[in-house]
């Protein structure tokens, strides 16, 4: 073979290599893809909220709850107890103040005889006074009338007084009444312990982390299982940084897990993290509160990891996602920015 035709083959390889290249680079502009990913969830801990033994534990770990599922049961009684206590109180109290009307009652009709005594020991007066001045009567009739008088005074003045009393001690006859509103919230209060007995499950969710068994003391506080939120199946991709500047919310990604060959789960991109720490374990939050990513090579500047997050769409019973699956993502960044944004929104 000849020294030309050598060339020849060598600068038409050169120019194919050149031609596949090309659309080959265009490709993973537009589709960018990175296997540094991982399957993630939101993890709900569940708390108790009340002490007292276990009496009723329905579920198992690794099982599947639906939002409103008893969880556990602590026993209730202690709290049913306070209940009725402080139920009882506010019947007691809701009498307490029914007497207090009648008190009041009792002394506004007090007032209104004590008002008719004194008309009637004026109009007496009234009489009197006169005919005792032209000595048409005696005057220990006169002194009777206006003792008469000035008792009828005195008596609505005592009148008033009790009423004034029978009134403070009430206070206010309605839902108002202080009494009544302490008493009220003291059943609230106890009610609500006694709703801290029965835990159900806030999320739907899978059971992780269950250690408990019939019989177990809860303590307030403590931590006694945890459920991860199949509402919030997500995958966490790490994209380095030259690779963000297509990357928009909303944008369609196609999602592949080692765990099921073959299958193409789907997704959209929900956001890009604004920071990560330059020292640390993937994926933990550094000091100042944003993921931290290990340089891959300390003496090489390597392009940095952002995590951008995908929003799982695909929910498969037979291919069930799990936390910190590995993962590879494509995101589709053909997609226009308002188209994007508009498919996000609509989800």
């Amino acid at each position: 073979m000849s020294r030309k035709v050598r060339i020849a083959i060598v600068v038409g390889a050169l120019a194919l290599v050149s031609i596949l290249t090309v659309p080959t680079l265009r490709h993973h502009e537009e589709y960018p893809t990175t296997d540094d990913g991982y399957v993630d969830a939101d993890i709900v801990g569940i708390v108790a909220q009340a002490a007292g033994p276990i009496v009723d534990l329905p579920i198992v770990d690794n099982q599947a709850v639906a939002a409103g599922d008893l969880l556990f049961q602590i026993d209730p009684r202690p709290f049913q107890i306070q209940v009725d206590g402080a139920r009882a109180q506010l019947d007691q109290t809701g009498q307490d103040v029914s007497v207090l009307v009648e008190e009041v009652t009792s002394a506004e009709a007090g007032v209104r005889y004590a008002e008719a005594q004194l008309r009637l020991a004026e109009t007496q007066w009234q009489r009197v006074e006169p005919l005792a001045k032209i000595g048409a009567l005696p005057y220990q009739d006169r002194d009777k009338a206006q003792a008469a008088l000035d008792g009828a005074h005195a008596g609505l003045d005592n009148a008033n007084a009790l009423l004034a009393r029978a009134q403070d001690n009430l206070g206010r006859a309605d839902a108002d009444n202080p009494e009544i509103r302490a008493a009220v919230a003291q059943l609230e209060g106890a009610e609500l312990q006694l709703s801290y007995a029965t835990v159900r499950a806030p999320v739907n969710g899978l059971v992780t982390d269950l250690t408990l068994s019939p019989g177990t003391y809860a303590s307030v506080g403590s931590p006694l299982l945890s459920l991860v939120d199949t509402d919030s199946w997500r995958v966490v991709g790490y994209y380095k940084e030259t690779q963000l500047s297509q990357i928009r919310p909303g944008q369609p990604a196609a999602v592949y897990l080692p765990a099921y060959p073959g299958v193409r789960f789907k997704g959209s991109v929900q956001g890009i993290g604004w920071g990560v720490e330059q020292q640390g374990g993937d994926g933990a939050r550094g000091p100042s509160g944003v993921p931290s990513v290990t340089p891959t090579v300390d003496w090489v500047r390597m392009a940095q990891r952002f995590p951008v997050r995908i929003l799982m769409r695909d929910r498969d019973a037979a291919h069930p996602f799990r936390m910190g699956m590995r993962a590879t993502v494509r995101i589709d960044t053909t997609v226009a920015l308002g188209e994007a944004v508009a498919e996000g929104a609509g989800r």
